[in-house]
């Protein structure tokens, strides 16, 4: 009988979604979010609030690097954050997987849905998206944040640039809802492929560019840039995404914590006026482009 990998993370509530997300990236087949000791069941994770929970568990093949998964975790969470490794017998996971997953709103214009389902409401822009090997599926904060704040924007005549696109869902779904254009980009060529794919499920596969950092053409500017990645990360992308955005365009910034917001702003704030969005202990900080920039 085939024995699987386990991993167990307890963490802090604010790292446990994100820490979800990462799980699927590193290639887990199955990942679940507990709370106090019992699994939280899936109907209930299309409340936002109950994904601030402090266990998250992911399941990986026998082969795969611990050590890997670990360094990533550590990562990303904190200085308390605690790694138990399990092994398990063998189960359909897929089944597992697919039961964990289940359409839900992201506003009154927008749903998430995966591939197994039909989407509940066909006057409704739905994106198809599957869990799989890259960050982004719709029920992180950050995620949600910039999705619901997207569909409350009007994208018409608007080019859109996603950068660090993961499963492309931010690029895909400004596409949907109305913007001429769509370009993803990100370091990692498998996040590249399955944004690719999910472009595919969408219907949307010839309408979305999917590139890494050094093909996007350094005299293009975007009407609506969005990045969410860490607050680190966007610290040190400043000036590109300064670059990127159009004179009066929209930027908007997010995985970044409620503790973390001034820090990130700092660096934005000579070129953006900023209006900040909550949603748990998650920030989406959503710039606009002066044409005079600060001195």
């Amino acid at each position: 009988m085939t024995h699987w990998i386990k991993i167990l993370v307890e963490t802090n509530a604010c790292a446990a979604g994100r820490l979800a997300e990462a799980l699927e990236g590193l290639g887990a087949i199955a990942v679940s979010i507990t709370g106090e000791g019992e699994p939280l069941p899936a109907k209930r994770r299309q409340s936002a609030k109950h994904l601030s929970r402090t266990s998250v568990s992911g399941l990986f093949e026998p082969e795969f690097s611990i050590n890997t998964v670990s360094s990533f975790i550590r990562a990303i969470g904190d200085t308390n954050t605690i790694i138990r490794v399990e092994t398990i017998a063998d189960r359909n996971w897929e089944l597992v997987t697919r039961e964990q997953f289940v359409p839900f709103p992201i506003s009154d214009k927008l749903w998430i849905c995966p591939s197994w389902h039909v989407p509940p409401d066909p006057d409704v822009t739905t994106l198809i998206i599957d869990p799989g090997a890259a960050f982004g599926t719709g029920y992180h904060p950050t995620t949600a944040l910039c999705l619901h704040h997207l569909s409350g924007l009007s994208l018409h005549n608007k080019r859109v640039l996603d950068w660090g696109c993961g499963s492309g869902i931010l690029a895909i779904g400004a596409y949907k809802l109305g913007a001429d254009s769509a370009l993803g980009v990100d370091i990692d060529p498998q996040a590249l492929a399955v944004s690719q794919e999910n472009a595919e499920r969408n219907g949307i596969h010839q309408s979305v560019q999917w590139v890494a950092p050094e093909a996007v053409a350094k005299k293009c500017q975007f009407e609506i840039v969005v990045a969410n990645i860490l607050a680190n990360p966007l610290i040190e992308l400043a000036p590109i995404l300064k670059h990127y955005t159009a004179i009066g365009g929209t930027l908007m910034l997010s995985g970044v914590t409620r503790p973390q917001t001034e820090r990130v702003v700092a660096h934005y704030r000579d070129t953006f006026s900023f209006d900040i969005l909550y949603r748990q202990e998650w920030a989406l900080l959503v710039g606009r482009k002066r044409s005079v920039l600060l001195t």
